[in-house]
């Protein structure tokens, strides 16, 4: 199952329930995760299943940059006025620091607010993309609203808002009230000055960076498919602490050396490949070349490839992004997690037979 809306996620006592902001909620990103649920699926790209804001699907991200026609620098479409962090304060230190702000939300409104928000954003160069929660991961519509329009987000919310940016220099981020100040000189450099302005919307040219690409195609599989291949993952673990699993053979060794057997996955599919590694080349380069020339002979299709825009489907070959043990975490599996060099890899093989790898290809 593809994506079709990606916070249509499974709910239900078992799943940790997804919600606008898991603050205060038991299903908080922030540890501990569990507290008696067996499966977390919120925000969170440490959550078991991640459900996002985001998809290629939902969101028109490759759009081409209309014209930015209004005077003010920034328009605002912010409701809840009671946000327990500072994004009203912040909005009000820009506005006296006479960055003019167009307000269509219930807060500070200064523009009728029965317009279609997409539309609208798009003739401003700044979209105050001010999130009622800073939490990690926590990225909603108002980032990628922003993205698609072309207008240049301007964050107060995730603390880790990079990770989602599209490319170098896409998004400005007021981390706390004493980043105002300088962002907002930014922003009117940024205005007056069009290259400067182009150079932040690059990646609607050139195409977004890989990392975000990552990112991105996780949502190419609805998150139920992503909760169904997540407990058929730990079923097939249980199945493989019995005698019948740990008793076969997952290396073989002769005169010329050892042959270890390892599996290999696509994220967002549950079907492993066999390939294989001798002993003496156990580099990371053996083990990626060995994932391409195996998926490659079995003409694999990406599970993204249908859902990414046409202008970054790229062509036909494999790029791989990241290889990690099946078992981490988004967060771990995109952002924290390195086989450091060979030895470590090597040794990973030894340590854990027919050793199971999940790739990520852009």
């Amino acid at each position: 199952m593809r994506s079709g809306g990606a916070r249509s996620g499974s709910r239900g006592r078992t799943p940790c329930p997804t919600t606008a902001t898991s603050t205060g909620n038991p299903c908080s990103s922030a540890a501990p995760l569990r507290r008696g649920y067996k499966i977390v699926m919120t925000t969170s790209l440490s959550s078991d299943v991640p459900v996002g804001y985001f998809s290629w699907a939902e969101y028109d991200i490759m759009a081409p940059v209309p014209p930015k026609t209004e005077e003010a620098l920034a328009a605002a479409f912010i409701s809840n006025c009671g946000a327990r962090n500072f994004r009203l304060q912040a909005l009000e230190m820009l506005e006296n620091l006479d960055v003019k702000i167009d307000s269509y939300g219930s807060c500070h409104r200064n523009r009728d607010g029965k317009v279609d928000k997409v539309e609208t954003l798009k003739h401003y160069k700044f979209s105050l993309a001010f999130e009622n929660s800073n939490e990690e991961d926590y990225v909603t519509e108002k980032f990628f609203q922003s993205l698609v329009a072309g207008s240049i987000p301007v964050v107060v919310g995730a603390p880790n808002i990079q990770e989602f940016s599209p490319g170098e220099g896409a998004i400005l981020h007021i981390k706390e009230l004493d980043d105002v100040a300088s962002v907002a000189k930014t922003m009117k450099n940024i205005a007056s000055n069009p290259d400067a302005f182009n150079q932040s919307l690059r990646w609607k040219y050139d195409g977004p960076s890989d990392s975000f690409k990552a990112l991105i195609d996780m949502a190419a599989v609805h998150s139920s498919c992503r909760l169904c291949i997540h407990i058929a993952t730990k079923i097939h673990e249980k199945e493989e602490r019995t005698p019948k699993f740990t008793n076969r053979p997952c290396s073989c060794s002769s005169k010329k050396g050892t042959v270890y057997h390892l599996f290999v996955r696509e994220r967002g599919q549950f079907k492993s490949e066999s390939i294989f590694l001798r002993s003496g080349q156990l580099t990371l380069g053996a083990l990626e070349s060995a994932v391409l020339a195996k998926f490659r002979s079995l003409n694999h299709v990406p599970v993204w490839k249908d859902e990414r825009p046409p202008s970054i489907r790229g062509g036909d070959d494999l790029k791989v992004y990241r290889i990690y043990p099946v078992g981490l975490t988004q967060r771990q599996a995109l952002y924290r997690f390195r086989f450091r060099d060979d030895s470590e890899l090597e040794q990973y093989i030894k340590d854990h037979p027919c050793a199971k790898l999940e790739v990520i290809f852009v």
